[in-house]
C-alpha cells in the first residue's frame, strides 16, 4: 500500500495511474496486451489528474469580481467628483477672494500659480469627498473639503506672497475660524437647551467647556438646518458629548440618551453636513487671469 502514497513532488495524475496500474487484471492476456492496458490506464489516468488539479484550483480560489466591476465604479467615482467640482467652485472663489484683498502685491506670474493650485486643491477636495461616499467612509474622519481646499492654496501662496501681506491672510484666517467656532459652540448650547431646559449654572459650564476642548469637527454642526427632525427630535450634537454631558442633571443625561439613541450623528446620513451650493461667491475676480 505504500506505493499508492504520493510524494509531495508527484503530479496528480501519476497517483491515479498508481492506483489504476495497481488494480488486479481481470485474466492472463500476453504481455503486448498487458502493454497496451497500461499505456491505456496511464492516459486516463493523466487525464483524470488533470481534472483533479483544475477542480482543486477551481475551490480554493475565491469568487472573481464581475470584470467590470471596478472600472465601473471608478468611472462613477469619476463623474461624481467632478459634479462636485462645479459645487465646490464658489469655496475656492471666496478663499481667492481673501487672498486678493491680502495680498494684493502679488504679480501676475503668481497669480497664475496660486490660481492652479487652487483649481487642483478643488479636484483632489472633490475626488476625496467621492470616494468617501463611495465607500461608506464619509464622515469617519476630519476630512473637509474647504479646509483641503485652504490649506494647498496657503501652501502655495507663502513663498509667493510678500511676508507681511501672508502674515496679514494668515490673521484673516484664524478670525474667520474663530468665528465660525464661535457659532458652532453657540448653536450647539442652544439645542441642547432647547431640548433639556439648561439652567443659567449649566449654560455657563457647557459653553466654557466646549471652548476648552473645542474640535474642528464640532463646527459641522453649522451644516444642520433648524428645522431638521430626525423621529420627531432635532439633530442630536452627540460629538460634543464629553463637554455636554457631565454638566447634566440625572434626568436630562436619560432625556439626552433617548435623544442620540433617536435622532445621533450616526443616524443622519453623512451629506447633511454639508451644504455648499449657492455659498461663497459664485466668479472669481478677473484679476487672477491678468
Amino acid at each position: 500500500m505504500s506505493r499508492m502514497q504520493p510524494s509531495r513532488r508527484e503530479p496528480a495524475w501519476a497517483v491515479v495511474a498508481a492506483m489504476v496500474v495497481l488494480l488486479p487484471a481481470a485474466g492472463h492476456g500476453d504481455d503486448a496486451a498487458a502493454a497496451a492496458a497500461k499505456a491505456a490506464a496511464e492516459r486516463d489516468a493523466r487525464a483524470l489528474g488533470w481534472l483533479f488539479q483544475q477542480g482543486v484550483r477551481a475551490l480554493a480560489a475565491p469568487p472573481a469580481p464581475p470584470p467590470d466591476a471596478d472600472r465601473q465604479q471608478r468611472e462613477q467615482i469619476q463623474q461624481h467628483a467632478k459634479q462636485l467640482e462645479r459645487m465646490f467652485q464658489p469655496v475656492l472663489n471666496s478663499e481667492l477672494e481673501l487672498i486678493r484683498r491680502c495680498c494684493d502685491g502679488l504679480d501676475s506670474a503668481a497669480r497664475k500659480r496660486i490660481l492652479a493650485a487652487g483649481r487642483e486643491a478643488v479636484t483632489v477636495a472633490a475626488r476625496g469627498f467621492t470616494e468617501r461616499q463611495f465607500n461608506g467612509q464619509l464622515g469617519r474622519d476630519d476630512f473637509d473639503p474647504r479646509r483641503e481646499t485652504r490649506s494647498r492654496l496657503e501652501k502655495a501662496l507663502e513663498p509667493l506672497a510678500d511676508p507681511a501681506e501672508f502674515a496679514t491672510y494668515r490673521a484673516e484666517v484664524e478670525r474667520r475660524e474663530a468665528r465660525r467656532a464661535e457659532a458652532a459652540r453657540l448653536t450647539i448650547l442652544a439645542r441642547v437647551d432647547r431640548q433639556l431646559d439648561l439652567s443659567a449654572d449649566q449654560r455657563q459650564k457647557i459653553e466654557a467647556e466646549l471652548t476648552r476642548s473645542w474640535r474642528p469637527q464640532w463646527a459641522r454642526e453649522l451644516g444642520n438646518r433648524g428645522d431638521m427632525r430626525i423621529n420627531d427630535y432635532p439633530p442630536a450634537p452627540d460629538d460634543a458629548a464629553a463637554a455636554i454631558v457631565p454638566h447634566l442633571a440625572p434626568d436630562q443625561v436619560a432625556a439626552w440618551e433617548s435623544w442620540c439613541r433617536a435622532a445621533g450623528a450616526r443616524l443622519l446620513g453623512q451629506g447633511f453636513n454639508l451644504h455648499l451650493d449657492g455659498q461663497g461667491i459664485q466668479q472669481s475676480d478677473p484679476w487672477w487671469s491678468e
